[in-house]
């Protein structure tokens, strides 16, 4: 039973990866690093659920209050997310950006027609 539980931790909580080996043990620049780069699809994943589930409360067929509930709570989670990966931002600065590669130039003039031997 802990197997599936882990797993929807692991895809619904950026905490449960910040808690886990390796990077329980990095330093903290390492795990702002991290959660910058991977916090806003957790923050995408729980506004998803919480936008489709405000959607479905505010819809004449379904007016419950549960839904409307759970929709603000993926809301907020999903604000959550996005503020430590804000946070995360400011802490460990933008992300390399690798430099330009150039790409090879051809030297056939007519892309029409391909070179031949």
């Amino acid at each position: 039973m802990t197997d599936w539980l882990e797993k929807a931790a692991a895809y619904w909580f950026a905490l449960w990866h910040l808690r886990r080996a390796p990077l329980a043990a990095a330093s903290d620049h390492d795990r702002q690093c991290w959660c910058r780069d991977h916090c806003g699809v957790f923050a995408g994943r729980w506004f998803a659920v919480g936008a489709g589930l405000w959607l479905l409360f505010s819809t004449p067929f379904i007016s419950s209050a549960p839904i409307a509930f759970l929709g603000l709570f993926g809301l907020a989670m999903g604000m959550w997310h996005i503020t430590w990966q804000i946070m995360a931002q400011k802490k460990a600065g933008p992300p390399k950006i690798d430099a330009p590669v150039d790409f090879p130039q051809n030297d056939n003039d007519d892309e029409d027609k391909p070179e031949r031997d």
